[in-house]
């Protein structure tokens, strides 16, 4: 019998990075497909295939959209797996999906140096990688919903790996959903939306910068070409400075509640205190007419 059909993927929309090449593709039979909206993209070891993006002014939800959710292009392949453009495999792929899907249908990796939801939530806040209005709005819907989730390992989505099933499918829909609604930043969300529709991804140890099977390109494989779209990247640094400012504002509000409050606690001890020494000169004045009355009766008697 053959074996599943499989796919490497990824999506590189608007120019945003260099397509790093992946020299292991020339020595496997798994196709590695590109997705993207430029129509200029060559490539060595890649299928470069031209698509529009869901949202034409929004790259990065657009290349999410097709992280999730795959391409129509893509129906033909039993297994799947996804790396993000600053990735250059250099394991088997084959190999990395006989293993990662063995006895599960979907497979991630363990953010290496994170260790939960909530200190995901924390990072993106503190740089600014997306609106905190947002990111509130999002932590508050999953503290309400499911609290306990924020303390779960949080995954590094860089490589994804599945198998084609209805429930991961389903699964896949509701993260999209999450993505779209609350942060692009598609790990935020990964946790609470496999939980709700009942999938338990593994997460495979890995060091997310280096390992056996992968390099982190990071910052190197950003593209010097102009970008096809230049309004939402234009926008994170003033979203970014916006929200390093809301932060600031937030924790001077907070020390000055603190000041005031306690401000407030010493004048309470102050009047009561004050109190205390009227409600005593009181009395002492008291005494001090009765004496008197004393010793004018005493004189008059």
């Amino acid at each position: 019998m053959s074996g599943p059909r499989r796919a490497v993927y990824t999506a590189l929309l608007s120019r945003y990075e260099a397509l790093a090449e992946q020299p292991v593709a020339t020595s496997t039979d798994i196709p590695f497909i590109c997705f993207t909206d430029d129509p200029e993209l060559r490539s060595e070891t890649w299928d470069v295939r031209l698509v529009r993006p869901a949202l034409d002014l929004d790259p990065v939800r657009s290349a999410r959209t097709l992280k999730i959710t795959g391409h129509p292009e893509l129906d033909g392949y039993d297994e799947t797996l996804w790396i993000d453009a600053r990735i250059r495999l250099t394991g088997d792929p084959g190999a990395l999906l006989d293993e990662w899907l063995a006895g599960t249908d979907l497979a991630t990796v363990r953010h290496s140096y994170r260790p939960d939801v909530v200190t995901e939530f924390e990072e993106v806040l503190l740089a600014g990688l997306d609106e905190a209005s947002r990111l509130y709005e999002q932590l508050t819907h999953y503290t309400t919903s499911a609290p306990a989730l924020l303390e779960a390992p949080v995954p590094w989505t860089a490589l994804l790996a599945r198998r084609r099933t209805a429930e991961v499918d389903r699964a896949m829909a509701e993260w999209l959903l999450h993505v779209l609604r609350y942060s692009r930043r598609d790990q935020l969300s990964f946790v609470h939306t496999m939980a709700r529709v009942g999938v338990e991804p593994r997460l495979v140890d890995l060091d997310n910068q280096r390992s056996d099977l992968h390099v982190w390109l990071g910052g190197e494989s950003r593209s010097s070409r102009h970008p096809l779209y230049g309004v939402s990247e234009s926008l994170r640094p003033p979203i970014a400075r916006i929200g390093e400012l809301r932060l600031q504002l937030e924790h001077a509000t907070a020390l000055m509640v603190e000041t005031v409050a306690a401000r407030e606690e010493t004048i309470r001890d102050l009047e009561q205190r004050i109190a205390e020494l009227e409600a005593q000169l009181s009395r002492r004045q008291l005494k001090v007419r009765e004496l008197r009355g004393r010793l004018n009766a005493q004189r008059h008697g």
